[in-house]
């Protein structure tokens, strides 16, 4: 959902034409998908083959069940704990959401990571460094 809400905010911050129907598509390919899933997990249901979540036929006494029903938030969003994604019974009823404002102390913040400087010019590296480093990450890393 934080990807779609990116790249929402990706098209309203263009005008290059090309850019946003670009992003305008993989929007509408993500509708799809999501109604696929939403669709797939019903018919599981229906059909008495799984129950939500899916698949349920993974032990929820192996799962960390005290983050299982957690909307933890890691955005600088003003609205993270409103609706039924934060609070209230869960659409699986088998608990209640709860909303926490912020990551436990000590769960450290990831690197940024590094794109690989051939396909992002990003970098302050001139062009020509960005190349040699890219010819050594491919000598150096296989697939």
């Amino acid at each position: 959902m934080h990807g779609r809400v990116a790249v929402a905010r990706l098209y309203h911050m263009t005008d290059g034409h090309g850019v946003r129907d670009l992003l305008a598509f993989l929007l509408a390919r993500d509708t799809m998908h999501q109604n696929q899933w939403i669709a797939a997990a019903r018919e599981l249901q229906e059909e008495g083959l799984q129950g939500i979540p899916v698949p349920s036929s993974f032990p929820l006494g192996d799962e960390h069940r005290e983050v299982s029903h957690q909307y933890i938030k890691f955005s600088d969003g003003q609205d993270a704990d409103k609706g039924a994604r934060a609070s209230g019974p869960t659409p699986d009823g088998k608990g209640e959401l709860t909303y926490v404002a912020e990551p436990a102390a000590g769960v450290p913040m990831p690197p940024p990571t590094q794109p690989d400087p051939r396909l992002y010019g990003t970098t302050a590296k001139p062009n020509l460094a960005e190349k040699v480093t890219g010819k050594l990450n491919d000598t150096f890393t296989s697939e």
